[in-house]
């Protein structure tokens, strides 16, 4: 081994510390975004959402994947979003959160299972899980942040909300 090949394995290593270094920057300030902007929050998640749906379907009608499993994660981001009812209050022991977080898994599951005896190329099968299981999750994951620093809004009955 000559000593450029060491050279090089170092800068890979130093390139890779970068990029995770970027990513966990990047993350933080979306974390700093959704804080800040709430509301505007809310409608960016729930426009993602329809958009993500949207695609479940054109994804059924064009390039005919199972009809079962669009309909499993079409409801799948239904329950996602039943979590903006209370936007940013996400209380992590509600039915809704809970849901969230063992149909994740499930969508997850499922379209792996499935993308391992169907073949398509890597690049279609990233930009799937990317877009359409993982985006939304994540979303609401970047957002649970906001519920830390919000503060109590007056609901409909003149009362203030319960943070915890």
């Amino acid at each position: 081994m000559s000593f450029l090949h060491l050279i090089a394995y170092a800068a890979t290593v130093l390139a890779f510390c970068f990029v995770v270094l970027s990513l966990a920057c990047g993350l933080y300030y979306l974390a700093e975004l959704v804080e800040e902007y709430t509301v505007y929050t809310r409608k960016v998640i729930k426009g993602m959402t329809v958009t993500v749906i949207v695609i479940h379907v054109l994804l059924w009608i064009v390039d005919r994947l199972p009809f079962l499993l669009l309909a499993f994660s079409i409801l799948c981001h239904g329950i996602y979003t039943l979590n903006l009812k209370t936007f940013p209050f996400i209380s992590l022991t509600s039915p809704p959160f809970l849901a969230s977080c063992v149909l994740v898994f499930a969508d997850h599951f499922l379209w792996f299972k499935f993308f391992t005896t169907h073949y398509r190329p890597f690049i279609d099968i990233a930009a799937f899980f990317g877009i359409c299981v993982w985006l939304i999750p994540f979303t609401y994951f970047i957002s649970l942040s906001a519920n830390d620093n919000a503060l109590p809004t007056m609901t409909g009955g003149g009362g203030i909300k319960n943070i915890l």
